[in-house]
């Protein structure tokens, strides 16, 4: 059986190499693994997608109205998995790791919408908690870059404040920095080896979450 997965997220959904402007065929997108499962790999990536900021110069890197619009536009689904949050922690935004998980908690609000799935199965929604901004990120961009030490300090922090902002809903979570870590290049980005280890782990998380889908 052949099961329709929507991955929402941002530059590391995407695929944006770490070391030059493209986009890495070797990303997590294409390694899923269903099992017994074949699968149908629905890409929404987005580079520079915030979960909850708004960016002056381009609001259209907001996620959440393409959030519905995504789910709306791929029906039917059978699992929607959701990583977002690092271009939230950008030191222009200054906003804090509770901040940003209560963000991605509107964003289980929607999935929760019934209306968004009559006449359709609803998927199961996995929420991913990104990797981990690299500690010598602040030196590596310098005093005019785009994150800062306190970006840094509230990203070792976001994965436990979006996992208690989503634990009284029906949905999965998986914290990606106990699996892959940023590039020592660009600090912010998964090379082809962490893409890989992704992949392995949400495969496997993928094949638990349908094993327990009632056919």
């Amino acid at each position: 059986m052949t099961k329709r997965i929507l991955c929402f997220g941002d530059s590391n959904t995407w695929g944006y190499c770490p070391y030059e402007y493209r986009r890495m065929d070797e990303r997590w997108t294409r390694h899923l693994d269903g099992g017994l499962d074949e699968l149908e790999v629905i890409e929404e990536g987005l580079s520079g997608r915030n979960a909850v900021c708004i960016d002056t110069f381009q609001p259209e890197k907001s996620g959440f109205k393409d959030f519905k619009t995504a789910i709306l536009t791929h029906h039917p689904l059978d699992l929607i998995i959701l990583m977002l949050g690092t271009n939230d922690l950008k030191s222009s935004y200054h906003s804090s790791a509770r901040f940003i998980a209560n963000g991605i908690r509107q964003y289980v609000r929607e999935y929760m919408n019934p209306t968004l799935f009559e006449g359709m199965p609803t998927p199961a929604l996995l929420v991913v908690a990104p990797i981990l901004l690299a500690d010598h990120l602040p030196e590596l961009q310098g005093p005019g870059g785009t994150f800062d030490a306190y970006s840094v300090e509230q990203s070792k922090l976001l994965a436990d404040e979006i996992q208690n902002a989503i634990a009284p809903y029906p949905v999965y979570f998986l914290d990606a920095s106990k699996y892959a870590q940023a590039s020592d290049f660009d600090g912010i980005h998964m090379d082809e080896a962490n893409h890989q280890m992704l992949a392995q782990t949400l495969s496997h998380k993928i094949q638990e979450i349908f094993s327990q889908t009632v056919q």
